[in-house]
């Protein structure tokens, strides 16, 4: 990865998004997918321990037929996300700490004092995945402030024909209710004026967005899924307001405080001896 710190601040407080190429190595890439394939391979058949964390396409196409133009029955048993990745494997908990990542979130905070949400994969099944709605993350993410930034680890290429997201530029910085439920499902006619960009770039690369940005995407009619890790990160004194927590949130990877490292360091034992 290319360490461009003033690039980053400068396409992040401009658009609201920031692309950073070759943010993984082909190792931990390759360890990634494998272990996203142990869950997508034959998803029915897991034990019901990890299934409760699943989402399948067909259900959500029996809520949302707008979004597919496909039957319940013809996408079959493809996914659409996993959540509680930390969870399932210690692949996706180590990740946390992953120190590109961690470099990017610190400059565009400015801060070391941020701390970790939650971290899902984004599944669009090849051939069978429905459309994005537009919409923003930060209804999801029940924080005292706006002040939160969405990073997304791309596991394939994101191209057109796979349902590359799509961002809507500045849309950040447009005064909005920070809780307005209607924020995560905006209709066409509602999107502010403005231009729609299509995020494409290879594996491997690292797209970060802050929480108030509208964004959506296509479907996957190709023949290879697109998958992407998602984490959210809130920035210094951005408290959590709701009542369910997540798994390994509120971790602080790069604080200066003792107690947060000393946290960090028995949460990893494993990656931080003594």
């Amino acid at each position: 990865m290319k360490h461009e710190p003033t690039r980053w601040i400068s396409d992040y407080e401009r658009t609201g998004y920031l692309v950073v190429e070759d943010c993984l190595s082909a190792a931990t890439l390759a360890a990634l997918r494998k272990a996203i394939e142990k869950i997508t391979a034959d998803p029915d058949s897991l034990p019901t321990e990890i299934k409760r964390h699943l989402d399948f396409e067909r259900d959500y196409v029996k809520k949302n037929p707008q979004y597919n133009d496909l039957s319940p029955q013809q996408v079959g048993n493809a996914l659409r996300s996993i959540r509680e990745l930390p969870l399932l494997d210690p692949v996706f908990a180590d990740f946390i700490v992953y120190p590109p990542v961690l470099d990017v979130l610190q400059n565009l905070f400015g801060n070391s004092e941020f701390s970790f949400f939650n971290c899902k994969c984004i599944i669009k099944a090849p051939l069978v995945s429905s459309r994005f709605r537009w919409h923003r993350d930060q209804p999801y993410v029940q924080y005292t402030s706006p002040n939160l930034i969405t990073a997304m680890l791309c596991l394939d290429d994101m191209t057109g024909q796979n349902g590359a997201t799509i961002m809507l530029p500045g849309t950040h910085r447009i005064s909005h209710d920070k809780d307005n439920p209607a924020d995560m499902d905006i209709q066409d006619k509602d999107l502010p004026d403005g231009p729609r960009v299509m995020v494409t770039c290879p594996a491997a690369s690292l797209v970060l967005f802050h929480g108030s940005v509208i964004h959506g995407g296509g479907a996957n009619r190709s023949d290879k899924p697109r998958r992407n890790i998602i984490s959210i990160w809130a920035g210094p004194e951005n408290l959590p307001i709701a009542a369910k927590r997540y798994a390994c949130e509120g971790l602080m990877p790069r604080s200066v405080k003792p107690e947060r490292q000393r946290q960090l360091y028995m949460s990893f034992p494993h990656l931080f001896p003594p």
